[in-house]
């Protein structure tokens, strides 16, 4: 690695300005995108109460069997390939949370200030 040096006050506060301003999006996003999920869906609901759209549940519980028989069969070859997959993974894991580490080691005063921001925009969105 190189030199380590001490985190300036520019980075410490560029990172807790991205954190409050990501943060503070992130709240009012999911507000405006859980409205209009739910406005959506009471209006779907109430098209097909009022005879607009005919749904055809037949149909929507074969496809939903369907899917289900795949995701059983899929899960049981996984549950019955378990060491296999968790030996292959486990390299995977460790070699990734090594990088993560080392990445926030070398930026841990943006990292760190980016997380506390993030989190003080959520709370004061």
């Amino acid at each position: 690695m190189g030199k380590e040096s001490k985190p300036t006050q520019q980075e410490i506060a560029t990172g807790a300005l991205a954190g409050i301003c990501s943060g503070y999006l992130f709240k009012k996003v999911s507000k405006y995108a859980a409205a209009t999920a739910v406005v959506g869906y009471l209006a779907v609901q109430g098209a097909s109460q009022a005879g607009y759209i005919k749904i055809n549940w037949k149909k929507v519980n074969d496809q939903i069997e369907d899917l289900k028989e795949d995701l059983t069969d899929e899960i049981s070859e996984i549950i019955t390939d378990e060491d296999t997959l968790l030996l292959e993974n486990e390299g995977r894991l460790k070699a990734t949370a090594r990088r993560a580490y080392e990445a926030f080691k070398q930026n841990a005063a943006t990292s760190g200030s980016f997380t506390v921001g993030f989190a003080l925009g959520i709370l004061f969105a």
